[in-house]
């Protein structure tokens, strides 16, 4: 019979929007870790390694580049140094390798270091990896296939040079929607600044008097700089009657800063909405 082993890595920051804090028999203590440093200075900090399992474990330490995939959270990983904004050449650590009994728990020390020239965010993620042991796989021609699991989690890291972020965003266009007396509103987001993004807000339908016809929320979205996303929303049991009115578009940024944007738009007799229209 012949046997194959097969290396499978399992890795524990695919989670859509969150980072979690442990895989099969590791943990870390910070699944984010967050930096604002003048540029040509430098921050330090630790990170807490627990052996979650029975048995001895070996944990590799090593550094990769990270992007958003989708506006959902969903991640990207690429090898150390080729993304545009990476600070993985910026981070330094040790140890590398060690090992942890049983219960036992380290710490991975690092020192971010901000080039004199750095503008915005950077960003970089720090893998903790171990082996998971093999499974035996039956295959098609009758042989066996040993793939060896390999569990990691790891900690994004986030890297701001202070004084030179701008965090700023805009909606370039809006969709508003009447099917079934459901409003649906949909606007297109993009991150205008130099660092990241992660919005989430509300908006309210308004009349000449002030008076708030419907409100809605937006679910979050993750972006890098430039990245685009949509917001949208769907609020039930909605009924406006003919005539114009105002949407109100607020939107809070985690770690600071906000986008308040107003538009309008006019319902017809049949209930179909146009002339919308995103006001300066």
């Amino acid at each position: 019979m012949k046997l194959l082993r097969v290396w499978v890595v399992s890795c524990a920051l695919l989670l859509i929007g969150t980072v979690p804090l442990a895989t099969a028999g590791i943990r870390i203590d910070s699944p984010r870790v967050r930096v604002t440093v003048k540029p040509g200075s430098y921050a330090s900090g630790e990170i807490k390694v627990d052996n979650t399992g029975q048995q001895e474990i070996p944990v590799k330490v090593y550094l990769e580049d990270w992007a958003y995939s989708q506006a959902d959270g969903s991640k990207n990983f690429m090898p150390k140094g080729t993304a545009s904004l990476s600070c993985a050449n910026w981070v330094t650590f040790y140890p590398a390798d060690f090992k942890l009994a049983p219960g036992a728990s380290g710490v991975v020390h690092y020192t971010v270091n901000v080039p004199p020239d750095a503008l915005g965010g950077h960003f970089a993620v720090m893998f903790f990896e171990t082996e998971g042991g093999e499974i035996e796989e039956a295959q098609e021609d009758g042989s066996s296939a040993f793939v060896k699991v390999l569990n990691r989690v790891g900690a994004l890291f986030y890297a701001e040079a202070e004084g030179t972020v701008v965090k700023t965003a805009e909606i370039n266009a809006l969709d508003i929607n009447l099917h079934l007396n459901d409003l649906i509103v949909v606007a297109a987001f993009v991150n205008k600044g130099n660092t990241d993004i992660t919005a989430s807000g509300t908006f309210d339908v308004l009349d000449d008097s002030g008076f708030v016809y419907a409100r809605g929320s937006f679910d979050e979205v993750y972006t890098f700089p430039q990245d685009k996303a949509e917001l949208r929303s769907r609020v039930s049991s909605v009924s406006l009657k003919t005539g114009r009115y105002d949407l109100l578009i607020t939107l809070d940024f985690q770690h600071g800063g906000s986008l308040v944007q107003e538009a309008s738009f006019s319902v017809g007799p049949q209930g179909n909405i146009s002339e919308v229209t995103l006001k300066d």
